[in-house]
C-alpha cells in the first residue's frame, strides 16, 4: 500500500503529520511540456517559504498550486513556494497557520472566515480555492436500510471536525432536503478514515466520504447521497494571506495568484498530466487518481475556481456557517471588510455580497 493510502486508511492523521509531510517526500517529476521560462531573471524571487492547504497532499484542493509549483509558474511570477504542508479540515489549517507564522494558506471557508472576525488573525481573504463540494458525499454500509438522504431521520450521520466542509454541506443538504438538522444526529468523527472505523464499527449510519478515499479505500460502502445534489454552489476553502504580506509585498500576493491560475489554466488543459502528478504526490494508482479528479468534477471546471469569489458560493457557505450555530440567525459575514480582491486579475473581481 502506497503513502497515499496508507494515510487515508489511517485511525489518525496527526498534526504533526501534516505538518511533516511536504513535496520533499517526493521527486521533481517531469511534466508534460517545458517549464516556463522566469519573467524575473535576474531578479532572485520572494521566498514566500512554507505555505499550507488543507488536507494537503491527499485531497484535491491542492491540485492547481501544485501544478502550478510543478510547471515553475512560482518563479515565474516573481515568487518561491518551499513546501507545502496540510492538515486536518476545520480550524486546524488555520492553527497550523497562526503557529507556523505562515504567511499564506487555504483553508476551509468557515474557519477562515471565523478566524478573522470571531479570533481577530491578522489576515485577509484574497481569492477563492474550491468552489463547490462534488467531491464530497455520504455513504453506508451495504446492508443498511438507509437508501436515501430521507431515512437519515433519527440517525447518526458523522462528519470529520467542527466548521469543516462536512459539517457545514451535511447541515445544508439535510434543510434543502426538507430535513430538519435537530432530527438527525450529527457526530465529529475526527476524520474521514475515522469516520469510516465508525460505521464499520456501526457507530454510525452514514460517513462522510471525499472522492480520493472512495476511490482508494477497500471497505465497501454504498453512496446515500452527493452533497452537489443539494449545494452544487459553496466555496470549500478560501485562500488567506497575512496583513503584514499584503501590505509590505502586495505583488507577492498578486504573483501567487497569477501563477495559481496559470496551475488552474494548465490543469485543465492536461488532466491526464494532472492526474499523474496527483498520483505520484500520494504514491497511489494513476487510475485511481484520474477517477478521483473525475468524481469531483475538476475536468469539468466545476471543482476548482480560477481564483475568483462566486457571490452564490460565498453566501452558501454562510448560510451554512449561521445553520451550524457559528452565527446568529441575524448575523451577516462582512464580506467586504475582509475579502481584498485586488491581487486578483480585473476579469476575477466580482460584487462582494
Amino acid at each position: 500500500m502506497g503513502i497515499g493510502q496508507e494515510c487515508l486508511a489511517s485511525e489518525r492523521w496527526t498534526r504533526r503529520a501534516a505538518l511533516t509531510w511536504t513535496l520533499g517526500l517526493v521527486g521533481a517529476g517531469a511534466w508534460l511540456g517545458r517549464k516556463s521560462p522566469s519573467a524575473h531573471a535576474g531578479q532572485a524571487p520572494f521566498r514566500l517559504g512554507t505555505i499550507a492547504i488543507t488536507w494537503y497532499p491527499i485531497f484535491l484542493y491542492h491540485l492547481p498550486v501544485s501544478v502550478a509549483r510543478e510547471q515553475g509558474f512560482f518563479e515565474a511570477n516573481g515568487v518561491q513556494v518551499d513546501d507545502i504542508v496540510g492538515a486536518r479540515g476545520g480550524g486546524e489549517t488555520i492553527r497550523t497557520i497562526t503557529s507556523g507564522g505562515l504567511l499564506l494558506g487555504e483553508a476551509a471557508a468557515a474557519a477562515a472566515v471565523l478566524s478573522i472576525i470571531r479570533s481577530r488573525e491578522p489576515f485577509v481573504i484574497v481569492g477563492g480555492g474550491t468552489k463547490a463540494p462534488s467531491d464530497v458525499f455520504w455513504v453506508t454500509l451495504p446492508d443498511s436500510p438507509v437508501r436515501t438522504i430521507q431515512d437519515l431521520r433519527g440517525r447518526r450521520v458523522g462528519y470529520t471536525s467542527p466548521g469543516s466542509v462536512t459539517e457545514q454541506t451535511a447541515i445544508l443538504s439535510l434543510k434543502r432536503a426538507g430535513i430538519d438538522p435537530q432530527e438527525v444526529r450529527l457526530v465529529a468523527a475526527g476524520g474521514i478514515a475515522e469516520g469510516l472505523a465508525l460505521l464499520r464499527r456501526r457507530e454510525l449510519d452514514a460517513a462522510a466520504m471525499l472522492g480520493p478515499t472512495y476511490v482508494t479505500t477497500t471497505m465497501e460502502t454504498r453512496i446515500v447521497f452527493h452533497a452537489s445534489d443539494y449545494v452544487p454552489n459553496y466555496f470549500q476553502t478560501l485562500i488567506l494571506a497575512r496583513r503584514s504580506l499584503v501590505q509590505e509585498h502586495p505583488d507577492v500576493v498578486r504573483g501567487f495568484l497569477k501563477a495559481r491560475r496559470q496551475g488552474y489554466e494548465r490543469m485543465l488543459q492536461d488532466v491526464p498530466a494532472a492526474a499523474r502528478l496527483y498520483a505520484r504526490l500520494n504514491r497511489m494508482a494513476e487510475g485511481a487518481a484520474l477517477q478521483a479528479i473525475r468524481i469531483a468534477g475538476v475536468d469539468r471546471a466545476v471543482y476548482h475556481s480560477d481564483g475568483r469569489l462566486v457571490r452564490e458560493g460565498l453566501l452558501m457557505a454562510e448560510e451554512g456557517m449561521r445553520i451550524a450555530g457559528d452565527m446568529g440567525p441575524n448575523d451577516r459575514i462582512p464580506w467586504r471588510e475582509i475579502v481584498d480582491q485586488s491581487f486578483l486579475d480585473p476579469d476575477q473581481r466580482i460584487e462582494l455580497p
